[in-house]
């Protein structure tokens, strides 16, 4: 199975760069190493075939470096070509191992074009990963669609974590870059699993994307308490506090301990939110499922058990609080409470997942369920 390309305008694809064409500098640079070629090798041959006294060649050899000491120094110039460093291996290489030396610069060269072909440049990859544009919420939203749209179809896997086991080096980048710019809780476990990919590249780069997602974190975290703080009473501000913790308490990308105090903050932030407005639907569900992942499964039972008879006719609670029975084993009142209200939970949570429906509706006709408590 192989995933699709997906095009991305921060990383340009191998096949789409400009090809490099040589400058009159890098010409410059060619024609002095053959020259000092042709001439260590000349020096080589004489003074084996006794021609010339071993003294007298490694005097010549000196004098040659030299002169390419001076070429170097104070003629060579080439801005955004022949990089310096190479120019120096050439120095060092010729002083050090003569004809060995010029022919290692060489190959390093051929070895460096080769490998350009198939890489991506720094530069690219650093603005893949943070943009220097930030473009308004619309113009983000558009990018994503058309680019995460590129991997809907059929026999094409719909997941970034399918992409980052099976695609090209390019597609994993790609996917990397949009799962970095436009995070979700849900992108965590593809991330994860990019941080063990057999190419070092992506393995860096997925590290990266992990950086800027906690600092993104870190930043939006000193935001809203900072807003909390001025406004301890408002309910907008405190329910986009308790989101952001929740959000970032079980992504597995932050460290065990962060992301137990976010869980411990995100409680805390729902249920001040429930002393200001005990109605408040969204705290009640958030803080019962936060509950439920904690273990604190009976607290959540009571919670969700007394939303209920407000909002007996919501079907995420319905469904949080059968998982809660579930959990505590108390089959006898959850087969009651599916056989009476199983149709709310099966046309809601059912039509996206239906083997959910399927559950229920399992439930709502088993009579006398085993080993539960009653």
């Amino acid at each position: 199975m192989v995933a699709p390309t997906v095009k991305s305008k921060y990383i340009t694809p191998l096949a789409q760069r400009p090809e490099r064409r040589f400058s009159s500098c890098q010409l410059q640079f060619a024609v002095v190493l053959m020259i000092t070629l042709v001439l260590e090798l000349l020096l080589l041959f004489v003074t084996a075939g006794k021609l010339l006294s071993v003294w007298a060649a490694v005097l010549l050899h000196v004098l040659l470096v030299a002169l390419l000491y001076f070429w170097q120094q104070k003629i060579f110039r080439c801005p955004g070509g022949v990089k310096r460093r190479t120019a120096n291996l050439f120095l060092v290489g010729t002083a050090a191992f003569g004809p060995i030396g010029v022919v290692g610069t060489l190959l390093t060269i051929a070895l460096h074009a080769w490998y350009q072909k198939t890489t991506t440049s720094f530069e690219e990859w650093y603005l893949g990963l943070f943009p220097k544009d930030k473009p308004d919420k619309l113009s983000e939203l558009a990018d994503f669609l058309e680019a995460h749209g590129r991997l809907k179809g059929p026999a094409i896997p719909d997941s970034f974590r399918d992409i980052l086991a099976n695609g090209t080096l390019q597609q994993k980048r790609d996917a990397i870059v949009l799962m970095s710019k436009y995070f979700r809780p849900a992108f965590a476990p593809a991330l994860r699993s990019a941080l063990v990919d057999p190419d070092n590249s992506i393995r860096v780069m997925a590290a990266s994307a992990i950086t800027r997602i906690e600092n993104s974190f870190l930043e939006a975290a000193i935001q809203v308490d900072r807003a909390a703080a001025e406004s301890p009473d408002d309910v907008d501000i405190l329910l986009r506090q308790a989101r952001l913790y929740d959000d970032h308490a079980f992504t597995g990308l932050l460290e065990e301990d962060r992301e137990e105090a976010n869980r411990e903050k995100a409680k805390r932030i729902y249920r001040r939110v429930l002393q200001l407005q005990p109605d408040n639907y969204q705290a009640t569900l958030a803080l019962g499922r936060l509950l439920i992942r904690t273990d604190k499964v009976g607290e959540a039972a009571e919670l969700l058990q007394q939303a209920l008879q407000f909002r007996e006719e919501e079907p995420q609670l319905l469904l949080w609080y059968a998982e809660c029975l579930y959990k505590l084993g108390r089959y006898g009142e959850l087969r009651k409470l599916l056989q009476k209200r199983w149709k709310i939970v099966a046309e809601g949570p059912g039509k996206q997942q239906p083997r959910v429906a399927d559950v229920i509706r399992l439930w709502s006709k088993v009579e006398g369920v085993q080993g539960g408590a009653q």
